[in-house]
């Protein structure tokens, strides 16, 4: 079954994805028997399928945002995510079973023929891959995954696999920078990402090298070689540029397959609403404090909320039925919710994500309920690793001393190429004004000031929380910051504007109540279940865990 549906999957790629997949059939001499796969083709499935199984709209990308406090989700409340939310064809799966056998295959056949940049791309990958899945779940299959003699691949120690990875980073860097690759096949339309530029595959593979280095920062004793590395690459200073950013670009085309973003087929194409905008999270970009009293950017007003939200409410108008929390136009539900308006239908009036999440509505303040001739075009990109996130990168390396970087100078080219790749989102829609200068400006100096005024950690609170608001809908990198450095300040009930166990609404109304009950939270927790029929119940080497409250990452300390 499975390798009916990857092939299932590769053939609808090939008729959906560009022309460089139109011969798919035509690999060898016998269609019918290949024995040598198109490395083009390979490329484009892997790219698009390890997309898939990390963005939003599909398998963990929805669960994990709720986790980092920016959606609320009545599915995986409070925590809730348990040992069925990874199952099946999933997130583990499609990154196991489809994207990194791909890559493998890639490298089996590039290598041979001297493919460099093929083999290159593929290595640097695979890397991310890895590295995102033992950011998730920690000790995986590495070293015996795609054994075909081993049927129960045992798990490596999430250390060991990061050092192996940085080594296969550093093979990878080798292949793309290879003058001789110059004369070997190279990729065009079939690579998503750079179409087949060595020079930005390069500047991108040192960038996530330098991720993986960030992230263990703590733990440098763990990882061979931490400082010569890490001195090198800054040394170097070949990351990625502005527009470089490392992306898969979703589109309006539904013919001759939907091509739009996962998420927005959720929202808009789904009929009934996905997603709902954690109260916290809106709260922490608008300035206001009612649940978040910690919160770092008080009275600082996030030019890109209307490119984030959508209001279905219009000024002043009325929802169809009794809420949990609204304010002003915005309307959703709280995270850990015990009230009874929860379960509310308000389909035509919650607050949808917005333009820059998923290629839905632009919000300009008249409201109006989405229907099938207003609801944007589905064009966003899932990001991975995008040049803002290097800029905030560098701002917490230089705050924490491993660099002599200007950590305000970075902040600020963070914030300034954070709001630029909302405007090339918002250029995808007829229609929708960019972020203006002065609001970009305005917007920036305020944050610097919060910033100027701030002792050394409330300066680190100050990069991580802008860092996660840039990072929307990539909830797997916040989702490992919050555990490095424990910033942003999520949401807890103590710091609200009454602070027990309620959610305090702002706007009161009949069969509305200021004081919203929550459940008990309990502890962060610091990794994922293993998938249980994919995995835990059926290889003998994977124990599932116990206590999610553990600490399961070398480098979270």
């Amino acid at each position: 079954m499975k390798r009916i549906l990857h092939f299932s999957l590769t053939l609808l790629l090939a008729l959906s994805l560009g022309s460089c997949t139109e011969n798919f059939l035509d690999i060898n001499k016998d269609p019918n028997s290949p024995t040598t796969p198109e490395l083009s083709q390979l490329l484009s499935g892997s790219e698009y399928y390890m997309t898939q199984a990390f963005c939003q709209g599909n398998f963990i990308g929805n669960s994990l945002s709720s986790y980092v406090h920016q959606l609320v989700s009545r599915e995986v409340q409070n925590y809730g995510m348990n040992t069925q939310a990874n199952n099946p064809y999933n997130t583990w799966n499609y990154a196991y079973i489809y994207a990194l056998v791909d890559f493998d295959a890639l490298i089996k056949y590039a290598e041979p023929e001297e493919n460099l940049i093929y083999a290159g791309i593929a290595k640097t990958l695979k890397a991310y891959t890895f590295s995102v899945m033992v950011d998730l779940w920690g000790d995986i299959p590495y070293s015996e995954f795609n054994v075909p003699e081993i049927t129960a691949p045992k798990p490596d120690k999430s250390a060991d696999i990061y050092n192996n990875l940085i080594a296969l980073l550093e093979n990878a860097q080798a292949d793309l920078t290879n003058t001789q690759a110059e004369n070997q096949l190279k990729p065009r339309s079939d690579d998503f990402f750079y179409g087949g530029d060595a020079a930005k595959w390069s500047r991108l593979n040192n960038s996530l090298k330098l991720k993986l280095l960030l992230q263990s920062r703590k733990a440098k004793s763990d990882v061979s070689g931490w400082q010569a590395k890490f001195d090198a690459l800054i040394a170097e200073d070949n990351f990625i540029a502005q527009g470089e950013d490392f992306q898969f670009w979703f589109n309006e085309k539904t013919s001759p397959a939907d091509q739009r973003h996962p998420a927005y087929l959720d929202e808009y194409d789904g009929g009934q609403t996905t997603y709902y905008i954690s109260p916290f999270f809106y709260e922490t970009m608008t300035g206001q404090t009612f649940n978040n009293t910690q919160n770092p950017l008080a009275g600082v007003v996030d030019p890109r909320v209307p490119y984030y939200f959508y209001n279905q409410l219009a000024p002043n108008g009325t929802p169809e039925n009794k809420y949990e929390y609204r304010n002003g136009d915005f309307l959703s539900i709280f995270f850990a919710s015990n009230g009874s308006n929860s379960s509310s239908s308000l389909d035509k009036s919650l607050t949808k994500i917005g333009l820059y999440l998923c290629g839905g509505k632009y919000d300009d303040g008249d409201g109006g309920v989405v229907t099938g001739y207003n609801v944007g075009n589905g064009a966003a990109p899932h990001k991975m690793l995008t040049f803002h996130a290097l800029k905030f990168m560098l701002a917490e390396l230089a705050l924490a001393g491993e660099t002599s970087g200007d950590a305000r100078a970075l902040l600020q080219e963070a914030l300034d190429a954070a709001i630029a790749h909302v405007n090339s989102v918002a250029a995808k829609q007829r229609g929708v004004p960019p972020i203006g200068n002065d609001d970009r400006d305005g917007f920036t100096d305020d944050v610097l000031a919060k910033y100027d005024a701030a002792d050394n950690d409330g300066k680190m609170q100050i990069v991580m929380t802008q860092k996660w608001i840039a990072n929307v809908f990539n909830p797997v990198d916040s989702y490992t910051d919050y555990r490095r450095t424990g910033y942003p300040v999520l949401f807890d009930p103590k710091n609200t504007e009454d602070p027990e166990e309620f959610g305090v609404n702002p706007d009161i109304a009949d069969e509305s109540p200021a004081r919203v009950p929550l459940l008990i939270i309990p502890s962060f927790p610091r990794s994922l279940y293993y998938p249980t029929t994919s995995e835990a119940d059926l290889n003998p080497n994977i124990t599932q865990k116990v206590n999610l409250s553990a600490n399961f990452l070398f480098w979270d300390k």
